[in-house]
């Protein structure tokens, strides 16, 4: 099911890029050189920084751990490969929709404010998610707009996810909750 609407925020995006002045080199050029860190390091850098940041926020704000709570409980234990792939989808598909055509169409603060509204809707009950991606997408479209390229803010996205989910979907975390 991941698949199927990966696949088709993935033709949104490609469809809206390719509507852009830019087209489809939104989403497909590579990360400009001359910012002084390589692409990848500050990719992956900001990634590791926001795991972290939700660790603490975790052990800290209760709204954290009830939404860890919640979030185990609807993704169940899943396998490495499981949680790699829904990781590299859901971070690069992201990516290429709210840091490609989103963000070059309506701008950097619009495009983060739809993917924190999207990670966590109106409801109360999600508002730490909420939070946690705005920061999240705010960090992201800086990557984005410091690299000119979406590559960055993807690696930095699959690094979150992969962490973050391994961590929510661990068999033995699963039986400790």
């Amino acid at each position: 099911m991941a698949g199927s609407f990966y696949l088709g925020m993935l033709f949104i995006a490609l469809v809206w890029a390719a509507w852009t002045d830019l087209g489809l080199d939104l989403v497909a050029r590579p990360p400009s050189d001359d910012v002084g860190l390589p692409w990848w390091l500050a990719g992956a850098g900001v990634g590791l920084l926001l795991v972290i940041g939700s660790a603490i926020a975790e052990r800290l704000w209760p709204a954290m751990q009830e939404l860890s709570g919640e979030l185990r409980g609807m993704l169940g234990p899943r396998t490495r490969v499981e949680v790699s792939v829904l990781a590299l989808l859901s971070g690069v598909v992201e990516e290429a929709l709210f840091r490609g055509p989103v963000q070059h169409t309506l701008g950097y603060v619009l495009a983060s404010v739809i993917f924190a509204l999207i990670h966590g809707g109106p409801s109360r009950r999600y508002r730490a998610w909420t939070t946690f991606a705005l920061v999240a997408g705010l960090s992201f479209g800086l990557l984005a707009e410091a690299y000119n390229a979406i590559w960055p803010s993807a690696l930095a996205h699959v690094v979150v996810n992969a962490i973050n989910l391994r961590r929510l979907t661990r068999p033995e975390v699963q039986e400790r909750s």
